[in-house]
């Protein structure tokens, strides 16, 4: 019998992500997103939100690179088991964010290196739309010799 394949990753849009023009572009191309205010007031904390998102199974995009360096929200996506994924780059609109989005999800690019990975785990995105991970993401199965 076949494989099936997996079930496209829904993405979850951090609130300093979440405008109206890049939830759009994203969505008009086939991204399967969540903004934050459709989930959570603007001013909810960050480990509030984070286990919640986690336990929905939605990968957290956000551009806010202190959530990894501030100890609590640090505990709350590792205890979650979350999978973060940070943009890189500097004064980015909506467009160019959408674009670098978009380019890392060219044939399932993002998508698989993330199902190739344990969480919890940070990827950065860069301008460019190539993948780094930052922290965590042990490889399924052992490491790839």
């Amino acid at each position: 019998m076949p494989r099936r394949p997996p079930d496209p990753l829904i993405y979850y849009l951090d609130a300093n992500l979440d405008g109206h023009d890049l939830v759009r572009r994203l969505r008009d191309a086939g991204v399967r997103c969540e903004p934050h205010r459709d989930h959570f007031p603007p001013d909810a904390e960050d480990e509030a939100w984070i286990p919640v998102v986690a336990a929905r199974g939605w990968i957290i995009v956000t551009r806010d690179f202190a959530i990894q360096r501030r100890p609590a929200e640090r505990e709350a996506w590792t205890a979650a088991k979350a999978i973060v994924v940070m943009v890189r780059g500097e004064k980015l609109s909506a467009q160019d964010m959408a674009q670098i989005i978009l380019d890392a999800h060219i044939n399932g690019r993002l998508d698989n290196f993330i199902s190739k990975r344990m969480p919890p785990m940070v990827i950065y995105i860069a301008a460019n739309g190539a993948l780094r991970l930052h922290l965590g993401g042990d490889r399924r199965g052992g490491q790839k010799k």
